[in-house]
């Protein structure tokens, strides 16, 4: 499975994690973000990916209740720095391409309203 869009693979994982947590409202762990993904990119390029995003402090990951009520470490989008603002740009820009998700673009605008 090969990721060839036009961000890089860290970039959509980002992306993905910004679309659960700000868009959706919901929590996100690993597990579940793989389910996600699986369709765009295999889980080790996924591990990867947070990895890098981790080390270049784009996100950041707390100890709590995943939805089912288990212990899990959740994953934000790390606001320190304007990352938050850099991923949210991105995201507007990109994700109805990749996804095909066309009612995820007004959901992400109407924040700005």
């Amino acid at each position: 499975m090969k990721f060839t869009q036009p961000v890089s693979s860290e970039l959509f994982v980002a992306m993905m994690i910004y679309h659960v947590t700000e868009i959706k409202k919901e929590r996100i762990w690993l597990t579940k973000l793989v389910d996600l993904l699986k369709d765009y990119m295999d889980k080790m390029v996924i591990w990867q990916a947070m990895d890098t995003l981790d080390d270049w402090m784009i996100i950041y990951g707390e100890y709590g209740a995943t939805e089912k009520g288990c212990a899990g470490r959740l994953y934000f989008i790390d606001t320190h720095d304007g990352g938050d603002d850099r991923i949210k740009q991105l995201y507007d820009k990109y994700w109805m391409q990749i996804t095909g998700d066309t009612n995820v673009r007004t959901m992400a605008n109407q924040d700005e309203k």
